[in-house]
Parts: structure tokens; sequence; C-alpha cells
């Protein structure tokens, strides 16, 4: 297996033959949700494996996240297996509701949505809260807190990788 950073969105993914290191977040061609697990080997020693989810991707298939948006988004690239108690992280929230998250990561977003609804919950809205709980903080302390902004470019960061097979 060849992989490489940039390309054509052509390759067949299959969750069972990504390394761990791309598991995370990553979209198989059939559009199933990869997840790394970890897996007791008969020897006692514990190993990633990545492994096919019955979750579907939404928008997009053949997809390995980029380590922009895993950065963006304050995702974790050897995350083991899928939960919404992430959610539950302030600071996990803030990164997930970023517009540097929000505009370009459309795999991340697409997933987080799905994850929040399946408990009830609608991401548009945590992130609204979000929003409100950040521009009360501004107005508490005013000028004495320091504001900075990330510039990112206009079009998406999110470039999958691409797995190559040979022969």
């Amino acid at each position: 297996m060849v992989i490489t950073l940039r390309g054509v969105q052509s390759a067949i993914i299959k969750c069972d033959e990504l390394p761990a290191e791309l598991c995370a977040f990553s979209v198989s061609s059939s559009a199933n949700r990869c997840v790394l697990e970890k897996v007791l080997m008969m020897d006692g020693t514990l190993q990633f494996e990545c492994q096919s989810s019955a979750v579907l991707a939404e928008k997009l298939v053949g997809w390995i996240e980029s380590e922009e948006c895993m950065n963006a988004c304050g995702l974790e690239r050897m995350a083991v297996g899928m939960s919404t108690d992430s959610l539950l992280e302030p600071e996990f929230t803030k990164k997930l509701c970023s517009s540097e998250c929000r505009n370009n990561c459309p795999n991340i977003v697409d997933l987080y949505i799905n994850l929040a609804a399946g408990e009830g919950v609608s991401l548009s809205s945590m992130c609204e809260s979000e929003k409100r709980r950040s521009q009360n903080v501004i107005k508490k302390y005013g000028s004495s807190l320091s504001t900075s902004k990330s510039s990112f470019p206009s079009k998406s960061f999110g470039t999958p990788a691409r797995i190559a097979t040979t022969k």
C-alpha cells in the first residue's frame, strides 16, 4: 500500500487495510466510518486495529482526514472508538465549533452533527451556546483580554490523504 497526502480522490479505501495512524476519522470507499480499536492479542499485548463501523458518512466517501483538520477541530489521530464524551469537554467544543473547523472540515462536522443528534442534541445549538459564552467572557474582561485572530486560507484545508494500492 502506497500512501500519499495529496492527490485525486479515486483510490479504494478499506478501513481494515488502513494503518492505525490513519484510521480515526477516515471514511471507507463504501461510506463506512473507520474506527480505531484496541485488540487483546493471544500473548496478552494490546494492539491497535482499524475496523469498519456500522456508522455511515453522509457526505464523503474515500476520505482520510487531514492533519490540519485534526488540529483545527481538536482531535487526536490515535483516538480509539467513537464517542460523544468529548462534547462535554469545553476546550474540545470550542475547537469543534470554531470557524476554522466548521468551515473547512466537513467530514468531522458531519460526524459530530450525527453523534450529537444521537444524544438528542443539536451541534448548532451547542456551538451557539459556546459562542455566547465566549462573547460573555470578552464583555466581562473587555480590553484586558488579548484576542488574536488566526488567518486560514479561504479554501478548504481538509484535503484528504490518498491511498493507492500497488500490485
